[in-house]
């Protein structure tokens, strides 16, 4: 099949008229479903809700005590006990015998010889609550359009309502393409992929209230896949296509589309998330999503959710925005607009947003994002210390709350993580040591984990020579070496070894760079005579696991990842892991507990299990 081309493409802000037209088109009509209040949480109610008893429908006692009669009270007072004669002892929520017309407190009444008196009088119907205090009825309990509640279902409970009208729940099936697509983990292997675009769609419409189908893969197949949308389509009210809606030669969905209905959309202008379509096939709208989890995710928010959310009548809720500081120059096209993920500090005061991996297909970059910021297509970038707008993708709090970390990796920092309590958390990113002394700089982050070899020396020099206002707290010592394939099947022995193999590097900045130029020198070999030298991936995990999966023979890398990875291991020296703390931050209440953290006994039992870590003077303020 011919590669397709982009058309009907539209801008952001136009997406609800076409969704609009295409419901007119459809002739979608909103459907009434009867269901029991008891089984109504969230969902939207059609009409209004009228309450069809009141609550309490009798006069009640709002206390355990006695009824009486006001007027039998009246010349109580404290020099004067009264004794009570015509009183009935009652319980909280009891039915207030017609006769009384108030209730004393049982804390109030003294009792004397099985006798009981009173000190002062009581109002008229004090302590009595009255038919209808809390609902009437015939009162209107629940607006049409409102998403069902705990308290409304008590509410209209207590107003006697047992069934309410709600929103008949859309139908959608949710159609996963692609020949390379499994969905059970247990079959990975190379060339294949998890469906998790489907999970994160099924998911988002349930958080949406909205009930599907998800239907078995349809692998590349034109045929295959005009069948499977043909009979979806007499049985649900909107399909969501999962990939297939890009430009490739392989991608069906929008030729299908047109055969069997017609396309409206092709294409919107945002990055990433452009390979959007919406059409139709008889009376069901179609939805194809692009395949890449970010623009999955993106093309979910724009169309979908918003879909959704008109079908129920529901509003959409916007997300909670602050003014931030971008921490470094960011690049972007005039053509499109762009939905950037970025991590964010709060730091002296400030938001401080960095962005993260802009691929399509990071899907960690979505786990790890604390907002969006979106670049207007008519702008080239955003420049380094410009304020922009952060659409929060967590809560503020929990952002205010977290220690940034920016700089050298190593997997003590997810233990630490870990540990951290239900209010402070920890979030690392990882540019290497020279990216974390440049963050603290700039103020840009609260702690910078480094291991910076100065003159045989590691980290000492780094204050004064960089003129940091921060201490340097002691970290770990761990050993680092180089990381073969169980056996060792290229018989590596020692640095000059590596010219015989190909080797995966860090990447420039890091300061196990630093350490493998140093030992190179030192060795007298260059640069050019290893194979790999330039090939440059950013953890010690990334490192290994080039070297397990045997796309590299050899890495530089901390024993603890070998260890785990359970690799071969050449020890070339021990290193200093420690920390840059900006002394603005030093005394604040998270940074303490990532130092209470660092110290624990937890942490170094874990450390000491998998090996490669030395921690007597963790903690320690060195400089």
């Amino acid at each position: 099949m011919k590669r397709n081309i982009y058309l009907n493409v539209t801008d952001e802000e136009s997406i609800e008229t076409v969704i609009d037209f295409v419901l007119k088109d459809i002739n979608y009509q909103i459907k009434e479903e009867e269901i029991l209040v008891t089984e109504s949480l969230g969902r939207i109610t059609f009409a209004e809700v009228i309450a069809k008893v009141s609550s309490p429908f009798y006069n009640a006692s709002a206390m355990d005590g006695i009824a009486v009669k006001h007027q039998d009270t009246e010349l109580a007072s404290e020099s004067k006990m009264i004794l009570l004669t015509d009183f009935e002892y009652i319980n909280t929520g009891n039915q207030v015998p017609e006769k009384y017309d108030a209730v004393i407190m049982i804390e109030d009444v003294i009792e004397k010889d099985h006798q009981q008196y009173i000190i002062k009088p009581v109002n008229i119907f004090e302590h009595i609550r009255p038919i209808g205090e809390d609902i009437v009825e015939g009162e209107l309990l629940i607006l049409k359009n409102h998403k069902i509640r705990p308290v409304d279902i008590a509410s209209m409970l207590g107003g006697g309502v047992e069934k309410i009208k709600v929103i008949r729940t859309p139908k959608f099936a949710i159609i996963p393409t692609g020949t390379e697509i499994i969905d059970d983990v247990n079959e990975i292997e190379i060339g294949k992929i998890i469906d998790t675009n489907s999970h994160y769609i099924g998911n988002s419409l349930t958080e949406l209230g909205v009930n599907y189908q998800k239907i078995p893969c349809i692998k590349d197949d034109y045929q295959l896949l005009k069948n499977v949308l043909t009979k979806a389509t007499k049985a649900v009210d909107f399909i969501i296509v999962g990939a297939g809606s890009s430009a490739g030669t392989k991608d069906f969905v929008k030729a299908a589309i047109e055969q069997l209905g017609e396309v409206y959309l092709h294409g919107i202008n945002v990055k990433p998330g452009k390979p959007v379509i919406i059409g139709k096939i008889d009376k069901c709208m179609i939805i194809g999503l692009p395949g890449y989890p970010v623009s999955t995710f993106i093309g979910f928010d724009l169309v979908v959710k918003r879909l959704v959310l008109k079908i129920l009548k529901q509003r959409e809720i916007k997300r909670e925005q602050v003014l931030a500081k971008v921490n470094k120059k960011i690049y972007s096209s005039l053509k499109y607009s762009e939905f950037v993920r970025v991590k964010l500090g709060f730091i002296n005061d400030q938001f401080i947003a960095t962005p993260l991996k802009r691929g399509a297909g990071i899907t960690t970059s979505l786990l790890r994002a604390d907002g969006l910021l979106k670049i207007d297509k008519n702008t080239e970038g955003i420049e380094k210390g410009e304020l922009v707008k952060i659409s929060l993708l967590k809560e503020i709090a929990v952002i205010k709350n977290t220690v940034i970390s920016i700089g050298s990796h190593d997997i003590l920092m997810d233990y630490i993580s870990g540990l951290m309590n239900d209010k402070w958390t920890l979030s690392s990113i990882h540019v290497g040591s020279f990216g974390g002394v440049l963050a603290i700089k700039n103020k840009e982050c609260h702690i910078a984990p480094i291991h910076l070899l100065d003159n045989g020396v590691y980290n000492q020099s780094i204050i004064d020579k960089y003129n940091l206002d921060a201490y340097l707290v002691r970290g770990v010592t761990r050993t680092q070496g180089i990381v073969l394939k169980k056996g060792n099947p290229k018989n590596i022995k020692s640095l000059k070894d590596l010219k015989k193999c190909l080797f995966v590097n860090r990447q420039r900045g890091s300061g196990t760079r630093v350490l493998f130029d140093y030992l190179l020198e030192k060795e007298g070999i260059g640069c050019h005579e290893i194979k790999g030298y330039d090939y440059e991936l950013t953890t010690h995990m990334l490192i290994a696991s080039e070297v397990e999966k045997g796309r590299a023979d050899a890495g530089l890398a901390i024993k603890s990842i070998a260890n785990l990875k359970g690799l071969e291991f050449i020890e070339v020296g021990k290193e200093h892991y420690d920390f840059l703390i900006s002394k603005e931050v030093f005394k604040t209440s998270k940074v303490q507990k990532f130092l209470e953290v660092l110290n624990s006994a937890e942490l170094k039992e874990k450390l000491a299990a998998i090996g490669g870590y030395q921690t007597t003077d963790s903690g320690e303020i060195i400089k």
